[in-house]
C-alpha cells in the first residue's frame, strides 16, 4: 500500500474500502523502519497525524468527504512553517524554531483533508549543504546523491513514506531531486500558488513545488494548494483551471520544442540516451518534435547568481550579522558573497531577465511545450562545492561549475516563472533514475500535465519503486556506525 498512488489511496478512502487511521499507521510503520536509514524526516508528526486521521475517518463516515486528499498522509519540506511544530530549515540557527502560524500552502492542504506525516529534510536554508542534519540518502542507491534542496521530500515519496510532499523550488530544488529519485516534481506558474509564510518578499525566483508518484497525483496536490491569496502580494488572480482537464487526451499535433544549446557539452551518456528515447516516444504519440535553441541560455548561470545570492543575503542578513557561527560554512560564504554583489549588478540582471521573458514569448508562440533533460548528470556520488567557490570535482575527475548543471536546465524556468515538471523517464546503467523535463507557457499547466501524462502512461516508468536496501556502513554517519 505504501507505493500506491495518492489518487488511488484517496479513492479507497472515499469509498470506505480503507480507514485513514490504517493508512496513516501503515505509513508511520514504514517511516519507523526506513527513516533511520534514509534520513528523510527531521520531525515525524506521529501524534498529529493519528489525530488528523481519526478526524478524517469520522468525517468520511459521516458523509463529509472533502475530496481526493482527505485522509491521505503527506509531508512538508522543513522550510514551510507549521504552527506549533518546529521548522528548522535544516540549520542549527533555527533548530528549535516553532512558528506561531501556518504557511498558506499547509493551511490549504489541511483544509483539503491531507494528513501531515512529518517535516522533510533539506539542504540548509535550501541553498547550502547539510552541516546540522545528515543528508537524505537516495533509496535506489544509497551511495548516490538524493539531490537538493527538496531531497527529503523526494525520497519520502520514492521510498513509500507518504504519497506526496510539498517543497520549494528556486533553481530546480524540487525538480532535481525528482530527477535522481524517480518521482514527479512539479512547479506551477509563479503566482499560481501562494508563497505566504515560506518565501520572503525580497525573493523573486522561488516557487512552491509538489513531489508525487505520478502526474495525476501531482495535479491533485497542486490543485489543492493553488489559488489567489490576499496575503501574498505576488499571488495571481488568474482563475485556477481544473488541472486534470486535459489529462488522458491525445497529444497528437502538440508542438514540442526539444531544448538544445546547453553550454555543458559533456552531458552524461545515459541522460542523452534517455532523452533521445523519450523524444521517440513523444513522436510515436503523434507530437510534432523539433529542435529549438533557447534564448539567453548562456546567461542563466550569471543571471541567477546575481539575483538569488543578493536576495538570500537580504533574507538572512540578521543571522549573518548576529549568529554566523550557527550557519554552515558554505551557507555563510554564499551569504557573504551575496552581500558583496553590487546593487547595480542585481538591477542589471533583473533587466536582462525581463528581456529574456520577452524572447521566450516568441519561443512559446512556435511551440506548445519545451522538452529536455532535467540535468546534465545522472545521480552521481554526492558532491559539494569547494569553500568559497561553486566548483566541484565529479567522480570521473572532471571539474564542473555546479551552477551550470543546475541553472541552465531547471533554473531557467525559475527565471521565467513558467510551469515545469520533471517525470521519471528511465534509468542509468547504474540503476539510478533519470528524469525528463517538460515546461510550458505561463498559466498553461493543464497542457504541460497533458503531455507529461501521455508520456508517463506510454512508458510506465513511474510505476517502479526502489528495493528496500540497507545503508552500507561506509555511508552511515559516525554516530550511526557506533549506534
Amino acid at each position: 500500500m505504501c507505493f500506491a498512488g495518492l489518487v488511488e489511496v484517496g479513492e479507497w478512502l472515499g469509498r470506505g474500502d480503507l480507514s485513514p487511521v490504517d493508512v496513516v499507521e501503515t505509513v508511520l510503520d514504514r517511516i519507523e523502519r526506513c527513516n533511520g536509514e534514509l534520513r528523510v524526516f527531521i520531525t515525524v508528526t506521529r501524534d498529529l497525524a493519528l489525530e488528523q486521521a481519526r478526524q478524517a475517518e469520522r468525517e468520511i463516515r459521516a458523509g463529509q468527504y472533502r475530496g481526493p486528499l482527505h485522509g491521505v498522509p503527506i509531508s512538508l519540506k522543513d522550510n514551510i512553517p507549521t504552527r506549533g511544530i518546529r521548522t528548522t530549515h535544516a540549520s542549527a540557527a533555527m533548530a528549535q524554531w516553532i512558528p506561531d502560524s501556518d504557511a498558506t500552502v499547509y493551511t490549504r492542504a489541511r483544509e483539503a483533508g491531507a494528513v501531515l506525516i512529518g517535516k522533510a529534510n533539506l539542504n540548509e536554508f535550501g541553498f547550502s549543504s547539510h552541516p546540522a542534519f545528515p543528508p537524505p540518502l537516495n533509496p535506489w542507491r544509497t551511495d548516490r546523491t538524493s539531490g537538493g534542496s527538496s531531497s527529503g521530500s523526494a525520497v519520502s515519496v520514492a521510498a513509500g513514506m507518504g504519497y506526496a510532499s510539498i517543497g520549494t523550488d528556486s533553481g530546480g530544488s524540487g525538480r532535481y531531486p525528482a530527477h535522481v529519485n524517480g518521482v514527479v516534481g512539479f512547479q506551477a506558474t509563479r503566482g499560481r500558488v501562494s508563497r505566504h509564510g515560506v518565501f520572503d518578499r525580497s525573493d523573486t525566483v522561488g516557487h512552491i513545488a509538489v513531489l508525487a508518484r505520478s502526474v495525476v497525483d501531482s495535479a491533485v496536490m497542486m490543485q489543492a494548494i493553488a489559488g489567489h491569496d490576499a496575503n501574498d502580494e505576488e499571488s495571481s488572480t488568474e482563475p485556477v483551471p481544473d488541472l486534470r482537464a486535459r489529462i488522458g487526451q491525445s497529444i497528437r499535433g502538440v508542438r514540442i520544442g526539444h531544448a538544445r544549446g546547453y553550454s555543458i557539452q559533456d552531458v552524461d551518456p545515459d541522460v542523452v540516451t534517455v532523452t533521445r528515447e523519450a523524444l521517440g516516444v513523444l513522436r510515436g504519440l503523434g507530437a510534432a518534435v523539433e529542435d529549438v535553441s533557447l534564448p539567453y541560455l548562456e546567461a542563466c548561470v550569471e543571471l541567477l547568481t546575481s539575483i538569488i545570492l543578493p536576495e538570500l543575503a537580504t533574507v538572512h542578513r540578521h543571522r549573518l550579522r548576529t549568529m554566523p557561527e550557527q550557519l554552515g560554512e558554505i551557507a555563510r560564504q554564499r551569504l557573504e558573497l551575496g552581500s558583496a554583489i553590487p546593487a547595480a549588478e542585481y538591477v542589471q540582471a533583473q533587466q536582462v531577465r525581463r528581456r529574456m521573458r520577452d524572447a521566450f514569448q516568441e519561443v512559446f508562440a512556435a511551440f506548445d511545450v519545451i522538452v529536455g533533460p532535467a540535468r546534465a548528470t545522472r545521480a552521481g556520488q554526492p558532491v559539494t562545492s569547494r569553500p568559497g567557490s561553486f566548483t566541484a570535482r565529479l567522480e570521473d575527475g572532471r571539474e564542473i561549475d555546479l551552477r551550470s548543471i543546475a541553472y541552465e536546465y531547471t533554473g531557467i524556468y525559475n527565471l521565467l516563472g513558467t510551469p515545469a515538471i520533471v517525470i521519471p523517464a528511465g534509468f542509468s546503467r547504474e540503476g539510478t533514475p533519470i528524469g525528463l523535463q517538460i515546461a510550458g507557457r505561463w498559466f498553461e499547466e493543464p497542457l504541460v500535465l497533458q503531455v507529461a501524462h501521455a508520456y508517463e502512461q506510454a512508458t510506465g516508468w513511474h510505476r517502479r519503486h526502489p528495493p528496500d536496501l540497507p545503508v552500507p556502513a561506509e555511508h552511515r554517519t559516525p554516530e550511526e556506525r557506533t549506534a
